[in-house]
């Protein structure tokens, strides 16, 4: 049996149409096969960005979505279903509140009430509009870019201050760059000068270091021997004679300090020490008396003549003498 062309076209068109409403209830996120509750909330001015299938959210969970938007009087109607497994939870002081998704886009958020009492299908929720989390970030942007703003306004100030500073002082800059190429210039100078001197030095490092890797063997052997005289040294008996000397030495110095024998007695005992000064003095006055008189201590003469004879003698000479000088002083004034 043949299928006429009529009957295929108004099945197409059938298919078309279930196709069609398919489509618009899935965009507008209903599903075909669960029932709703019907909510209606007054605005006085909702967000341009809430648009029919916008969601619906309890703590987050996807419930609903909008289902029309329109104007009665000055207010704002929109009407929201929810899924009929979540109206226990939506208690008749529920509020929809209408804030701005983080992709883009608004969406209606029921916070629950406290009410013991359900919000029956069909009936009316209270409603607000939330600056939304856009609006705040577009606020911090535009906080930011003023801030980035002011600190590029103070970068700016900062450059033409640095600006200012080069440009007055730019001969002094000149001055230390020309100083700067001079000491360079001059360095360069020195170290090509003292270069051969430190070619030398480095020649006599290495020399000095050559001999003592020479003479290795010989510096370990008088390093040996050093340590062989210490260890000697130390097992000797050297140190404990040096210490019975010292004892003895600190032994005497104790006995003269108590004023025991003749040296210690003679520096600690008074009347020894007065005798001695009264004999010095004694051997003075002699020595003195004697310079001054020696006649009185000396009785005889080499010639056999008296302290008379020589005294006379003595006058004689002073005699002639005395007529010497006059018999040259009337000649001097003749």
């Amino acid at each position: 049996m043949k299928i006429r062309r009529e009957f295929k076209i108004g099945v197409f068109a059938v298919i078309v149409i279930l196709v069609s409403w398919w489509g618009i209830t899935w965009l507008g996120a209903q599903d075909l096969f669960k029932s709703y509750n019907t909510y209606y909330v007054y605005y006085d001015e909702v967000s341009k960005d809430l648009k029919v299938s916008s969601r619906v959210y309890i703590r987050g969970v996807d419930v609903g979505s909008v289902r029309d938007i329109s104007l009665e009087g000055d207010k704002v109607k929109v009407e929201i279903a929810v899924d009929n497994n979540y109206a226990e939870m939506i208690p008749d002081n529920s509020v929809a509140l209408i804030t701005e998704g983080l992709m883009g886009g608004a969406q209606v958020i029921l916070e629950q009430g406290d009410s013991k009492t359900l919000a029956k299908n069909g009936s009316t929720l209270d409603g607000r509009l939330d600056e939304g989390l856009m609006d705040m970030l577009a606020d911090k942007g535009t906080e930011l870019i003023d801030n980035l703003n002011t600190t590029m306004g103070k970068l700016d100030e900062t450059v033409e201050g640095v600006n200012a500073i080069l440009n007055d002082n730019r001969e002094n800059i000149g001055s230390i760059v020309a100083n700067l190429e001079t000491m360079s210039t001059e360095l360069t100078a020195l170290v090509s000068e003292t270069r051969g001197d430190i070619d030398n030095v480095m020649g006599d490092v290495t020399t000095f270091t050559a001999m003592l890797k020479e003479n290795s063997a010989n510096i370990e052997s008088l390093l040996e021997n050093l340590s062989t005289f210490s260890g000697d040294l130390a097992d000797s008996t050297i140190i404990e004679d040096l210490t019975a000397t010292v004892e003895n030495i600190n032994g005497i110095i104790s006995t003269i300090e108590n004023g025991e024998g003749s040296v210690g007695k003679l520096l600690k005992d008074e009347s020894v020490h007065q005798s001695l000064n009264d004999t010095i003095d004694s051997v003075n006055a002699l020595v003195t008396d004697l310079k001054e008189h020696p006649m009185r201590y000396v009785h005889f003469s080499l010639f056999g003549k008296s302290e008379e004879e020589i005294a006379a003698k003595e006058a004689k000479k002073a005699a002639k003498a005395a007529k010497r000088a006059e018999k040259a002083a009337a000649n001097s004034a003749e």
